[in-house]
């Protein structure tokens, strides 16, 4: 019998999804636009922040994910990482101040182009600790192979619709307007930091057994040991395939 999953978890997952998502359209598809636009930035800025963002991405996630097993907890990760985030979001608008300086001389261009980088990390860093390690953690902890995929279908979902939601809401601004900027990073910023207070309402904890759960640094080299790879094949050629997919 399909195991029956509480109004709260369906309405934490759907915000928590949605929400995290239009994060990181932001992220993704408007980072580039905005220093390309405010700062004139070259497209060798654009791929050295595209590239430091994955690697950000892809670091945290394996460190993060490995500690909130090694804990058992999601919440407090989720929770805070949401919180963390929003800041985050909120500070391209301060980095946004020096826009107007840009056209007059190579040294503010410089300096915008490197802050955001650096703030694009830092807000990966929060993002990944709390949506991509933590949140999708917690929601395989909270199903099972009964009702995970109905749970996993509303997840996969969301990025598509959180494109349009960006996408819509912001067709009718002007990107060459800083204060454009300014209400995009003011209200996806405000909105998530927003569900990481909620979050500590909404958000119940599943039961994690860490019995049988070594060392952090163990948790975080099991995935790459030669045994557990060979053990898995088909779950690594699927990584591996995604991967393709991705680049």
């Amino acid at each position: 019998m399909k195991t029956k999953l509480s109004p709260r978890f369906w309405l934490a997952l759907s915000l928590f999804s949605l929400f995290g998502q239009v994060a990181w359209v932001v992220e993704n598809m408007y980072l580039n636009v905005f220093i390309y636009k405010m700062f004139n930035a070259s497209a060798e800025a654009i791929s050295a922040m595209v590239a430091a963002s994955a690697a950000a991405a892809t670091v945290t996630t394996l460190l993060i994910g490995a500690l909130s097993d090694k804990l058992g907890k999601r919440k407090i990760f989720i929770c805070g990482g949401y919180l963390c985030w929003g800041l985050s979001i909120w500070a391209f608008a301060l980095i946004n101040i020096l826009s107007p300086a840009a056209s007059a001389g190579a040294a503010a261009v410089s300096l915008g182009v490197s802050l955001t980088v650096l703030c694009d990390c830092v807000m990966t860093f929060f993002g990944s600790a709390a949506n991509d390690a933590a949140f999708n953690a917690w929601l395989t902890d909270s199903t099972d192979h009964f009702n995970r995929g109905a749970a996993e279908g509303i997840n996969s979902m969301m990025p598509m619709l959180a494109i349009l939601v960006v996408f819509g809401g912001a067709m009718f601004l002007d990107q060459e307007s800083s204060g454009y900027w300014n209400i995009i990073f003011g209200i996806i910023g405000t909105v998530v930091l927003v569900l990481g207070f909620a979050g500590f309402f909404l958000i119940r904890d599943a039961r994690v057994d860490t019995s049988a759960n070594g060392s952090w640094v163990a948790n975080l080299l099991y995935g790459f040991r030669p045994k557990v790879i060979a053990g898995n094949r088909t779950l690594y050629l699927t990584l591996a395939s995604y991967a393709v997919f991705g680049i």
